[in-house]
């Protein structure tokens, strides 16, 4: 019985390496065959993610930082380079990430949130080229390297990022990986020119660019490439964080508050991580913590850890988001894990050349761990694991039906980033929030709630309504739009202080219709908004 079982399973191994064979022999025969399929998986990803998260704004699930985004492009776009009004006055005061003056560009022809969201899928989709020449020169079969490809761009963490709003941080995933395959290939001119447009991604990737060289300097024999890159990489980040921001901001990033469970201070910081490793380490491996790692590696089938060496520059962004104290900025759910995941798609290429040469306990990273074998039978079975595995996370972690977004299970929902609860993808007043929005002018300087402020942050002036207790309204608010059903980042007793205050500096209603509220300073029907106050029956 042992004898026929390993017979029929070396028929079958057999059977499956002669199918790789023809199929890369087919991919081989003509150039233009690996290009074609490489933009199909390209042009679904596309697709797939541009109807998503398009739906995801038209329906007001987009959020707060789609409206800053929005508002510093198109000042920019206007002539105020970098003017937002949302917590700063400058985006540098929060910030380093100049692109979004260049994206304005855009804006000359179409100005729209849209613009932002289909750029950023596209820029993601574009990791599949750099990534399929790595795994095609290190992996030897055009077919893995599709294959890999693919699990790439079907991974979940990658479609929480895209999901999320727009962040330009996301241009670092193409960048990073294709740092890497110049890398690889030797090419250490094209790596320093991309690692130094990286850095204007966000001040953070400096620490990112610092890993990738050590990364460079100990396990690929580029030493002074490496080293010249991480002192570069760590000296942007620090002056970025400790001094560009805070000049722009008038006072320290408030990235640093989510800190100051160690210190006040970015020296005392540091000395307590010095110090007093143990709390250190207790953050580090929380139980929540390591099960965001496994989100990372699961959809890779855990291919990653054998191509260990590559994880080396994804460590500090793993570091700095566990010990933050911000929920999500140790999930996959937002976009803070950006750095991270192209590191994820190089280690699991990383690892399978390891399992093909047979050097998985190595140092040298797999272009220096001999030649691979790819008839070997462990290659294409962890191959076909890894397209297993990535397809079942997208039953327990499906980014477009998965969690914090669309649920089935009462009819079509939405669960917003941030909250415990569900709501409906289409508001029951939906008709009331459009009219409502399109009587906003263009001009007023507005009050709003999170996710209507993408819609109307193109104007010199919005902000969020104030929390409750509310004594007064900033005095560049002329307007205020609030839909009272919605209450998922606002609550009932908010919107009640908002509009009380405005009752009292002469604002009336404009525009009430299904719980959708507009008021304006010095218009519409003061009398109705002090009756709506005095017989304020709620939001439901």
């Amino acid at each position: 019985m042992l004898l026929r079982i390993s017979s029929i399973g070396g028929r079958v191994r057999l059977h499956s390496l002669e199918t790789l064979h023809r199929i890369d022999a087919w991919i081989v025969e003509r150039p233009a065959r690996a290009p074609a399929l490489l933009a199909v998986l390209m042009l679904g990803y596309c697709g797939l993610w541009c109807g998503v998260s398009f739906l995801r704004h038209y329906y007001f699930h987009s959020s707060y930082d789609l409206a800053i985004m929005n508002q510093v492009v198109w000042n920019s776009s206007q002539g105020r380079l970098l003017d937002r009004t949302i917590e700063v006055t400058s985006d540098l005061g929060d910030h380093i990430r100049p692109y979004l003056a260049v994206l304005s560009l855009g804006y000359l022809f179409v100005a729209s949130p849209y613009v932002l969201l289909a750029f950023q899928t596209v820029v993601l989709s574009l990791s599949a080229v750099p990534l399929y020449r790595l795994a095609r020169r290190q992996l030897a079969s055009p077919a893995i390297a599709l294959g890999v490809v693919f699990c790439s761009l079907a991974y979940p963490p990658l479609g929480f990022v895209n999901r999320y709003d727009f962040h330009v941080e996301a241009l670092c995933i193409p960048l990073l990986i294709w740092i890497y395959e110049r890398i690889d290939a030797g090419d250490l001119r094209s790596a320093s020119m991309l690692m130094l447009l990286t850095l204007f991604c966000k001040e953070n990737l400096g620490l990112t660019i610092a890993a990738t060289g050590i990364m460079a300097a100990l396990f690929h024999g580029y030493r002074r490439f490496g080293w010249t890159w991480a002192m570069v990489g760590v000296a942007y980040s620090a002056i970025a964080l400790l001094v560009v921001i805070p000049a722009f901001r008038g006072e320290p990033s408030d990235t640093l508050a989510r800190y100051h469970w160690l210190d006040d201070s970015p020296s005392g910081m540091l000395w307590a991580l010095l110090s007093a490793p143990l709390p250190v380490l207790e953050r580090l491996f929380a139980p929540e913590r390591l099960a965001t790692l496994v989100h990372l590696l699961a959809p890779f089938a855990f291919l990653p850890l054998v191509g260990w060496v590559a994880l080396l520059p994804a460590a500090p962004t793993l570091a700095y988001n566990f010990l933050a104290d911000w929920s999500s900025q140790g999930t996959i759910y937002a976009h803070y894990m950006a750095p991270v995941l192209p590191f994820m798609s190089i280690a699991t290429v990383v690892g399978l050349r390891r399992l093909g040469s047979g050097a998985l306990f190595g140092l040298h990273d797999a272009a220096r761990a001999g030649k691979p074998r790819m008839n070997d039978p462990m290659v294409l079975g962890a191959s076909a694991l890894m397209v297993v595995a990535v397809l079942a996370s997208w039953v327990y972690e499906n980014p477009v039906t998965g969690t914090n977004s669309v649920s089935f299970r009462n009819g079509v929902q939405m669960q917003a980033m941030g909250t415990a609860g569900a709501v409906s993808l289409v508001w029951s007043n939906d008709p009331a929030i459009r009219e409502g929005l399109e009587r906003v002018p263009t001009k007023a300087g507005l009050l709003t709630t999170a996710h209507y402020a993408p819609h109307l942050s193109q104007r010199t002036w919005i902000e969020m309504i104030p929390r409750a207790p509310v004594s007064g309204l900033h005095r560049e608010a002329t307007a205020i739009f609030l839909n009272l059903r919605d209450q998922r980042t606002w609550r009932c007793e908010d919107y009640f202080a908002t509009l009380t205050a405005a009752s009292r500096e002469q604002f009336g209603i404009v525009f009430y219709r299904d719980g959708v509220v507009l008021v304006e300073k010095d218009r519409g029907d003061t009398a109705q908004l002090k009756e709506l106050m005095r017989s304020w029956r709620g939001c439901t």
